[in-house]
């Protein structure tokens, strides 16, 4: 595929995590257009009262771990970098549940 040629595995999955974290919270504006400034997946999904969108959410959350490390990588210990901690496997199974995610929201809000 060729976006293992131009992305880290690491990338991937913050793209991901940012999708899905859009996706959760445009759910929520549009329920009532409460502004957020929560990061955290699974406590974004709560506020939706959608137990598949929660649990969908604690999976990507709990998978991947706090998404710092990979925005700031003085969260990793040296001599690591945020590329070394996720490998392309954790990459596609990430894809596949924030995919999950990005369709059940779009269904509820289109």
């Amino acid at each position: 595929m060729l976006y293992k040629k131009l992305f880290h595995s690491s990338r991937i999955i913050v793209f991901l995590l940012q999708a899905a974290e859009k996706a959760l919270k445009a759910a929520q504006y549009s329920v009532d257009a409460h502004k957020t400034n929560i990061h955290n997946l699974f406590r974004n999904s709560q506020t939706l009262n959608d137990s598949q969108l929660t649990t969908l959410s604690s999976q990507l959350e709990n998978r991947l771990g706090d998404s710092t490390c990979m925005r700031y990588p003085d969260q990793v210990s040296f001599p690591r970098i945020p590329n070394d901690v996720y490998s392309q496997d954790m990459a596609q199974a990430a894809l596949v549940v924030a995919r999950s995610i990005l369709d059940k929201v779009r269904s509820r809000v289109l």
